[in-house]
């Protein structure tokens, strides 16, 4: 099975590694590199999965090997090319246990990537695979298996974590290859005026462009399942929330879970579900709502009500502290996912970023600590607006929509 959330993951891992090395400089690490030497050998082979590939695809292809060796400052690259069964080695590396190294190469315009690979102290060879894809540009091998929305309440904020359960069901990796800037792969429905939508990856939530009630994920899409993991918070006026949610595939199944402040959910389209957590110890109870076989198209509507006033008086946007900033982890939800015939568990820390407003703090101070986060977020608004119109590149895109985010999470004081 493939499985682009590990080539996403890798991304981020690198990134991590780097800083980690950065930390580690101020420990001594004495004749390290020379207890090593420079013995070790990475040999390994590019294999095309797709099974019409026309042989000898993975011929003459590049293959970059990344290095990043405890207390490095950066990341060291080495290329080779394939033979003509796309075998590839690399002689001469450091053995050093604290080093990983990261193979890649790029195929039919999609990068692709080994494990993360280290030598143990009796080892001096490692081997590894690069499973590589023939692709298509048809949007309908990939299918949208199931949806899961879980809500907290915030108030006056609905603080909703959403995990969207994709496969492609072809042997080839989906790419838009149309010609226009960031051509979509995968269309996500978010509720209307969401705010501060962040992935749990980096490489998608830097990728993914944000519009209302749409996120456009651009990301290739790779054979197999996959899951897509965000948040965002949207305000309410209590004690109502029409829930509004326009779908742009077909879906398998679609569950909403509301945890349960004694507020109720009343929809025509989801009738009423088991708590996929009842009976586990320390877990919320939630109320769930689901529905089966929704079409691309369809608006799923729902009423929220009896939803809880926020404590004091002002409009959600300006006189109450955003949702976000608390890094507790308030619990793990569990959710049964069935795919076709396989029922997977997702573990998944629910609303780990659930802001916890003091009763203490001068409510002066947080009204206006609160209006300086709403313009804040409203600039990463306007940003990803431009961004997605074309009018700025995304190397300054990137760039300053970090900057920000960066001012947000520091406000919060995360």
């Amino acid at each position: 099975m493939f499985n682009f959330s590990w080539i996403k993951r890798v991304c981020l891992l690198l990134i991590v590694l780097a800083i980690v090395a950065l930390g580690l400089l101020i420990v001594p690490l004495p004749n390290a590199h020379a207890q090593g030497g420079a013995q070790g050998k990475i040999e390994g082979t590019v294999v095309n999965v797709t099974k019409d590939a026309a042989p000898g695809s993975t011929a003459n292809l590049t293959v970059t090997l990344m290095s990043l060796a405890q207390g490095a400052t950066s990341i060291i690259t080495r290329t080779t090319q394939t033979d003509s069964n796309g075998r590839f080695v690399f002689t001469n590396l450091d053995t050093i246990s604290t080093t990983r190294y990261l193979a890649t190469t790029r195929y039919a315009d999609v990068e692709y990537y080994s494990n993360i690979l280290a030598f143990t102290s009796d080892t001096t060879s490692l081997s590894t695979t690069i499973s590589v894809y023939e692709s298509t540009d048809n949007p309908n091998v990939v299918k949208i298996l199931e949806t899961h929305l879980i809500v907290d309440v915030r108030a006056p904020w609905l603080v909703v974590q959403q995990i969207i359960v994709l496969e492609n069901t072809t042997d080839r990796v989906y790419v838009n290859r149309a010609n226009v800037p960031h051509p979509p792969t995968l269309l996500l429905p978010i509720l209307a005026k969401a705010i501060d939508v962040q992935f749990d990856d980096q490489t998608v939530d830097q990728t993914t462009l944000r519009g209302d009630g749409v996120l456009t994920y651009t990301l290739p899409i790779g054979p197999g399942k996959d899951q897509i993991f965000f948040e965002y918070a949207v305000p309410y006026t209590a004690p109502k929330y029409e829930f509004n949610l326009l779908l742009f595939n077909d879906v398998g199944r679609l569950a909403v879970y509301l945890v349960d402040v004694g507020a109720t959910i009343q929809s025509q389209q989801l009738a009423p579900a088991p708590n996929p957590m009842e009976g586990t110890p320390g877990a919320p109870k939630l109320i769930a709502v689901a529905g089966e076989k929704l079409t691309a198209g369809t608006t799923v509507k729902a009423t929220l009500d009896k939803l809880p006033a926020a404590s004091g008086s002002g409009s959600p946007t300006t006189a109450s502290a955003l949702p976000f900033g608390d890094t507790q982890t308030i619990t793990v939800v569990l959710i049964a996912l069935a795919a076709g015939v396989l029922a997977t568990l997702i573990a998944y820390p629910l609303l780990r970023r659930r802001h916890r407003i003091e009763e203490t703090e001068d409510e002066d101070d947080e009204d206006e600590e609160s209006d300086a986060r709403t313009g804040l977020l409203k600039q990463i608004a306007a940003l990803d607006d431009a961004f997605e119109a074309g009018e700025i590149g995304e190397a300054e895109y990137k760039a300053k929509r970090a900057a920000l985010k960066t001012q947000v999470r520091e406000m919060l004081g995360e």
